[in-house]
């Protein structure tokens, strides 16, 4: 690495940390439901696997290990595991039996973390003990929780989702090419069979994160609840992908935004006003599970998508999933950018002119652009992919307004560290301030940062 390389690397990394210093605050003292829990998991997840890349470290202010930010990982896993249902939906028990969060897809959000926690635990292998092979630098489950392990913990979790989590089939007015015949569309929550422009980021970017990760450690196998199946990595793909094109096949406008909730036993929305940041749940979601798709052990997975054996398969070749879940995203992105507006953020709910100014899609817009950028100019695996090809001059466009955005939503962040007037917790109908909208700042400075080092690298 360069000398001038290598300070240009030490500038992005003290600008992250300064608005770690600021914006983590606030959110660790947030009170969590359980896809905040999940969402504040993936903020510090990505903040690691950036520092990680880049040899760095926590500032001296937030160290509180020899791992930089694992202990705070295991620490929001640990409570999500204390939190765990019987049914395996995890950080859900608040002051009863879980049914005060009646989430099915939100649980599902931390999972990414877990799975990566899970990764930690084997790179570090297994020491001989008196009583045999011991793991070192275990992350152990709770004592009284039902979960054994982590490992455990979280294909509870998954077990959930793949097999007792409410589900519906596609309505027929909604039938479309890539529905497979069986194909359900997962319940968003367990009071209602209903779909959300939230779940596309509950849910797939799960999914891919599993199939990751059984892609990498074929030595271990997720096995069906009854033991008679086991689910492939190239099962857990196609379901990200598959429920993204089915959601897709309901909320997606012609115009390409998302309508928000539709109730699939009454067949009629629930709401279907185009929220923005439904909107961008949708499309940060999708941009997580086209970066999984590009892990080597998984990107193996897509080229053999229809086997050898069996080249009348009935099912959709996984590439050509991939390339319509890419051009659901590219709509989605397309059709948001035409509602910005002249001071860079959006309206809460993207076509009417009475909503108020919001700042949280906006930093999930930027972040997926700086996302999107860096996949089509630094990732070999996905331009392999050949997927339907942008517009002349887009990249540049998007890098433009990425940062544009981004500058945008951090001019509403406070002395205090609140990133303000954002869709407000706790109903999410007004300004105010949000678990999510911190996670997603330090999010977009993460991919912005990873994006301008990987720029920095090539030149």
């Amino acid at each position: 690495m360069s000398s001038t390389h290598s300070t240009d690397s030490q500038s992005l990394v003290a600008k992250l940390n300064d608005r770690l210093i600021l914006l983590l605050p606030p959110l660790l003292c947030t009170q969590r439901s359980s896809w905040e829990q999940g969402i504040l998991a993936q903020a510090l997840l990505e903040c690691q696997l950036f520092l990680e890349a880049e040899g760095a470290s926590m500032p001296d202010a937030f160290k509180s290990s020899p791992y930089g930010l694992i202990s705070w990982l295991y620490a929001l896993a640990h409570d999500a595991f204390v939190r765990q249902a019987p049914d395996g939906r995890l950080a859900v028990l608040l002051n009863g039996a879980g049914t005060s969060d009646t989430g099915a897809l939100d649980p599902g959000c931390i999972g990414p973390a877990l799975y990566y926690l899970c990764s930690v635990e084997r790179r570090h292998g297994t020491s001989r003990g008196a009583n045999g092979p011991r793991l070192s630098r275990a992350f152990p489950a709770p004592r009284g929780s039902a979960s054994s392990s982590m490992l455990d913990g979280v294909e509870r979790m998954l077990l959930y989702l793949l097999e007792d989590c409410p589900r519906e089939r596609l309505p027929q007015q909604f039938r479309c090419a890539y529905a497979e015949e069986g194909e359900h569309l997962l319940s968003h929550r367990i009071d209602a069979v209903e779909i959300w422009s939230d779940s596309v980021y509950m849910l797939p970017p799960f999914l891919a994160s599993a199939a990751a990760f059984y892609a990498q450690h074929p030595d271990l196998s997720l096995t069906s609840t009854d033991r008679e199946w086991k689910y492939t990595p190239r099962d857990l793909l196609r379901m990200a992908l598959q429920q993204i094109v089915l959601a897709a096949a309901v909320l997606q406008s012609p115009t390409g935004e998302w309508s928000h909730i539709f109730d699939l036993h009454t067949g009629q929305f629930r709401r279907r006003a185009f929220w923005g940041v439904g909107n961008g749940w949708v499309f940060c979601g999708i941009v997580r599970v086209l970066s999984e798709a590009t892990v080597p052990e998984l990107d193996a997975e897509v080229d053999r998508s229809v086997p050898e054996d069996d080249p009348d398969s009935a099912q959709t070749p996984i590439l050509t999933l991939l390339d319509r879940v890419y051009k659901i995203l590219l709509n989605t992105v397309r059709a948001c950018l035409a509602h910005m507006l002249p001071s860079h953020l959006f309206r809460d709910v993207l076509d009417d002119l009475a909503s108020f100014e919001e700042t949280n899609l906006a930093q999930m817009l930027s972040y997926t652009l700086y996302r999107l950028i860096d996949l089509h100019r630094y990732s070999p695996a996905f331009r392999a992919m050949d997927l339907t090809p942008l517009e002349d001059g887009e990249l540049e466009r998007w890098e433009g307004l990425a940062e544009v955005m981004g500058r945008a939503a951090e001019a509403k962040t406070d002395e205090w560290g609140f990133l303000r007037d954002v869709c407000g917790s706790p109903r999410f109908d007004a300004p105010g301030t949000a678990a999510e909208g911190q996670a997603w700042a330090i999010m977009m400075e993460v991919a912005r940062a990873q994006y301008l080092s990987h720029k920095q690298t090539a030149t």
